[in-house]
């Protein structure tokens, strides 16, 4: 297994998961009818969760945490 197979491991399962917890969290959060707040949620989760799965997947492809199985 190269690099590149832990980074895209960590980084796809970190931020599907980060996206979606924090996306449903923060509807709890906001009126439904309001289109702006839910484009400005969505938008705060995307960026949290891609910035955050890049710095995880990063130190995963050089510390190389975790045994994953390649299928």
């Amino acid at each position: 297994m190269n690099k590149f197979f832990y980074f895209k491991v960590t980084f796809l399962s970190v931020s599907a998961g980060l996206f979606a917890g924090r996306f449903v969290y923060g509807l709890f959060d906001i009126s439904i009818q309001n289109h702006e707040a839910i484009a400005k949620l969505f938008l705060k989760c995307l960026a949290t969760a891609v910035l955050t799965g890049l710095v995880l997947g990063i130190l995963n492809m050089f510390l190389k945490i975790g045994k994953f199985q390649k299928k």
